[in-house]
Order: C-alpha cells, then sequence, then structure tokens
C-alpha cells in the first residue's frame, strides 16, 4: 500500500506544520514556515530550547482556556527558556490562582512570575496597539541592538517587554526605545539577557 503525504511546495505538510508549531511567531510577522525558520535563525535560544518553550506555553494556554474560554484568552502566555510569565487584564482572583498554579505544575517549567492589570474599559485599545507597532518598528530599525526576540504588551499606554536578548546593553536599549514612543506611560523589562 502507498502512502500518500500532503505537501506544501517540496515540504511534506507534517514537516512545515512541526516546525512551525515549534518556534515562536512574532505577531507583526505573517505566519509562513519561513518566517518561523528566520525567527530560529535570530533567535538567542537553541531550536531544543525554542521547542521545549513552546510545549511549554501551549500546554499553560490550553489548559487556561480550557477551564474557561474568555479569562483563558485574556492571559498572556510566554516561556523563555523554561522562566513562564503571564500576565493580562484580569480581576478574576480565582482564575489568577489557577492559572499560576497550572504554570508551576507544567512539566519542564523552573519559574512563574505574574503581572496582572486591572480590566479597562476595553481590553486592548487602538492606541495601545498603535503604541505596539511604534514600538516594533524603533526595535527592528535600530541596526546596534541585537534583541530579536522582544514581544510587547502594552495595556493602557503601560508597556510590558517580554523575551530574550543578548545582554543588559540590549536590555536597556529595548526599555530605551519604548519610554520614546508617545503615549507609553511605563515601562515593565521582563527582558532576559543571554549573557
Amino acid at each position: 500500500m502507498q502512502r500518500k503525504f500532503f505537501t506544501l511546495g517540496a515540504f511534506p505538510l507534517a514537516v512545515v506544520l512541526a516546525v512551525a508549531m515549534a518556534l515562536p511567531a512574532s505577531p507583526a510577522q505573517a505566519f509562513t514556515p519561513w518566517g518561523a525558520i528566520y525567527d530560529a535563525a535570530r533567535d538567542e535560544r537553541s531550536v531544543g530550547t525554542i521547542t521545549a518553550d513552546k510545549r511549554i506555553s501551549t500546554s499553560i494556554k490550553s489548559d487556561l482556556v480550557n477551564r474557561d474560554g474568555k479569562l483563558g484568552l485574556a492571559v498572556k502566555v510566554y516561556c523563555y527558556v523554561g522562566k513562564v510569565t503571564l500576565l493580562g487584564q484580569l480581576a478574576d482572583d480565582k482564575f489568577k490562582d489557577f492559572a499560576t498554579a497550572t504554570a508551576k505544575k507544567t512539566k519542564g517549567v523552573k519559574s512563574v512570575s505574574t503581572h496582572w492589570e486591572a480590566p479597562g474599559k476595553t481590553d486592548t485599545t487602538a492606541a495601545d496597539v498603535e503604541i505596539a507597532a511604534k514600538i516594533r518598528t524603533a526595535l527592528v530599525a535600530d541596526k546596534n541592538l541585537s534583541a530579536t526576540q522582544i514581544e510587547q504588551e502594552v495595556f493602557g499606554g503601560k508597556v510590558y517587554l517580554i523575551g530574550m536578548v543578548r545582554s543588559r546593553k540590549d536590555a536597556s536599549l529595548a526599555v530605551a526605545h519604548a519610554k520614546g514612543v508617545a503615549g507609553v506611560s511605563e515601562v515593565v523589562s521582563l527582558l532576559i539577557p543571554s549573557k
């Protein structure tokens, strides 16, 4: 019996999906397997660590959404080198406790930090989306900055920078860029220097 494989170009679909699922995709970047591969080449982590981190964050997010779809979607889950960050606009203390306990019991998690913001009139305003885009533009434009895996979450002008950077200098530079964007009221750096 001959097996048939679905393909995307020259690549079997299973390989493309495995690569895409294993690697983090930047929200500002179109989802393509080539984009995911490019991210891996720029990431400060090894491919094995990226895969483990993605597995951890996906497992936590799945458990949260299975418990409560709306509240689960309100929690942002990031994992870098086994260090989990949970953040979002959430008022439900029981669900916050559940999210924290879920993250702590997930296999491979080394530490968990939480950053909860009180819900505003809207979860994310158009101004917050614009601020995040301007920060991303500033980070990408800086040729001296090696911080290519920095995510931004913005809540009412308060910016969280999450991810891996090559050095403390890069972390400081990323914070300076974020502070230079109009509308930013505060910057919280959750950046992890690789050295």
